[in-house]
């Protein structure tokens, strides 16, 4: 076997996502295992475990603006989740190999855990449609509901299946340059060209859509191989939303559709408080 050194194995291209965007639909039909240890696992903070984080909509962000009016800066995971990205964040501390590929020593920050039904359901209904026809005035009730369900996933009503956030299974993140604050620091976090709703937002879009942008496509590609295990010397087993290169995920519906695993084991998450 060929072997490679982790500074080649950090820079490989990322995948064509291609077919695992059309893969993605409907994954919220994937089957469900509701009962279990692993449903019954608790969320846990994250700080419990050394992450750095604030829940995104707690604070000023590029898709509300201003924050929104009572979200808890705090970050809570499913436990299985929380101690995969300790691993991986363990690793980042000690990765010379990274700190020379992007330019500096960074770590992981979490942007998002879970999330409640009610908030889902603000989001989903009030403030993201609001955001889009500020923003977009001559569009129609359609384009709007469009665009919405391009952005936020659709909350679950009586007998649906959970939204993802809702599972504390799924976690927004990215990397920062490491900082002593473990809140959001702005101006901190590594340029990948984030972008919602928007085809920039695909993970591998400078690999195949705008290849030119060589230190954007590296800092891609070493968060993505970072997320995948590269710093494990194993898979990590999290997966990637095909359409959000922030977004991954393990055990949910999403995850179990992209793996082709026969079932999802995580469900509605229990709230903490």
């Amino acid at each position: 076997m060929l072997y490679m050194d982790l500074k080649h194995v950090l820079l490989q291209p990322i995948p064509d996502y291609t077919a695992s965007r059309a893969q993605k639909i409907g994954y919220r039909e994937h089957p469900l295992l509701t009962i279990g240890s692993r449903n019954s696992e608790p969320l846990v903070s994250i700080t419990e475990y050394g992450l750095a984080g604030q829940s995104y909509y707690s604070r000023p962000n590029s898709a509300t603006g201003k924050a929104v009016e009572g979200v808890d800066s705090r970050v809570w995971l499913r436990l299985g989740l929380a101690e995969k990205l300790a691993d991986i964040n363990y690793g980042l501390q000690n990765s010379t190999e990274v700190a020379e590929l992007v330019g500096g020593a960074v770590e992981l920050y979490i942007d998002e855990g879970f999330r409640s039904a009610e908030l889902q359901a603000n989001l989903y209904d009030n403030v993201f449609p609001a955001i889009i026809r500020q923003q977009n005035p001559k569009f129609t009730d359609q384009q709007v509901i469009s665009l919405r369900d391009e952005m936020i996933a659709k909350p679950a009503g009586k007998g649906d299946s959970p939204s993802p956030h809702a599972t504390g299974a799924a976690v927004d993140l990215r990397l920062r340059f490491k900082n002593p604050d473990t809140g959001y620091v702005a101006g901190s976090e590594l340029a990948m060209g984030h972008a919602r709703a928007n085809h920039i937002a695909q993970p591998d879009y400078y690999e195949y859509t705008r290849p030119t942008d060589k230190q954007l496509q590296a800092n891609r590609r070493v968060f993505y191989w970072v997320m995948r295990g590269a710093l494990l010397g194993d898979d990590s087993g999290l997966v990637v939303n095909p359409t959000e290169y922030w977004h991954w995920s393990y055990g949910d519906q999403m995850w179990a559709q992209l793996r082709h695993a026969p079932q999802a084991f995580y469900s509605f998450a229990k709230p903490t408080e």
